[in-house]
């Protein structure tokens, strides 16, 4: 347990940091996401190819993890776009938040943009935080237990995405931030049907269903990997439940880092992993300043964790990927029974 020293100045010395690292920022971020994106595009047209032309086990292989990269890579650039990490640079105007769209996910930008904001204001908080009251996940302690929370470990990755878009949705249509009549969501997750399974299909001819499946293989395999790497970062013991409620903002800004810092936790991944995986080992870093990209997250994690050291701020990191994932699997595995509660 951290002892509980005065964090004033500490949310001064975050800013400075953060400042600092912006003023660096320019054509070589945009580059880098060209790149990414070019990278992004070829393992698509990669998988398709395989799907459609390739012949026995392999070629089916070779195509579904070629689309799973796609697809896992698309959806950890639209997270990193959706907070505006090159809003404000030149020459990246497709890069905009406002304007960023891709089909290899099946919700709008527009609609992860919106309750991920919440999100990041209330993180782990029950009830403020959309991540928090996905009907087939049970995240949180005081979740009414439900008898589908068996699979709890299971059944919301399996199509985490396109619950994600009907359930933010529903959320922001809750809080009067989008109009009930609104049908975008259910439009842009048929665009996502229609492209992913059903044009590659047809294309195919006779080798529909080999592109059918391989194309849904693909769909779920990067729906559990964006899961793994999200519950990894920010769902386990000590984590989901160490804030019961955001700091009041009379507390001010040091007390607002502090409860940023301690509902997240970090893991130790190659720096090509952290491209890979949007920054989400560095969860912490993203959590101070998400509108940076990854590897500048990566930059500044050191200089943080010794902040926090000096101001008495939990920082938990764990000391391999596979122990924080084993950490959110063993917390999201008891919560699967009804008797699931805080531990002591």
């Amino acid at each position: 347990m951290v002892r509980r020293r005065s964090v004033e100045g500490f949310a001064s010395a975050l800013e400075a940091l953060g400042r600092e690292v912006r003023e660096t920022m320019g054509d070589d971020d945009v580059r880098h996401f060209v790149r990414l994106k070019w990278v992004s595009r070829g393992a698509e047209w990669v998988g398709r190819a395989a799907l459609i032309f390739g012949r026995g086990p392999l070629g089916f292989c070779v195509g579904v993890a070629s689309l799973t990269l796609y697809l896992a890579l698309e959806a950890q650039l639209n997270h990193t776009v959706t907070h505006g990490a090159y809003a404000h640079l030149p020459d990246a105007e497709g890069m905009h938040p406002l304007r960023y769209e891709t089909l290899a996910l099946p919700l709008q930008s527009a609609t992860w943009r919106m309750a991920h904001k919440i999100h990041h204001a209330h993180p782990s908080v029950l009830g403020r935080d959309p991540d928090t009251v996905h009907p087939l996940f049970r995240v949180h302690t005081e979740v009414r237990w439900r008898p589908w929370h068996v699979l709890n470990t299971v059944l919301g990755g399996l199509f985490v995405f396109e619950c994600w878009g009907l359930d933010y949705d529903a959320f922001l249509k809750r809080l009067g931030l989008r109009d009930r009549a609104d049908r975008g969501e259910l439009k842009k997750l048929g665009r996502f049907v229609a492209y992913q399974y059903l044009l590659f299909a047809l294309l195919a001819w006779t080798a529909w269903p080999r592109v059918l499946l391989g194309t849904l293989f693909a769909v779920i395999a990067r729906n559990y990997v964006f899961v793994v790497l999200q519950t990894g970062s920010s769902v386990g013991e000590g984590i989901s439940t160490w804030h019961a409620a955001p700091p009041p903002s009379s507390r001010g800004r040091d007390a607002w880092y502090r409860f940023q810092v301690e509902t997240s936790k970090n893991y130790p991944l190659p720096e090509l992993g952290t491209v890979l995986c949007g920054g989400l080992d560095r969860h912490i870093e993203h959590h101070l300043w998400p509108d940076l990209p990854p590897r500048r997250l990566r930059e500044l994690s050191a200089r943080v964790r010794a902040l926090c050291a000096a101001h008495g701020v939990r920082y938990v990191e764990h000391p391999s990927a596979w122990a924080s994932y084993v950490d959110s699997f063993r917390y999201l595995l008891r919560l699967s029974w009804p008797a699931g509660r805080r531990s002591a």
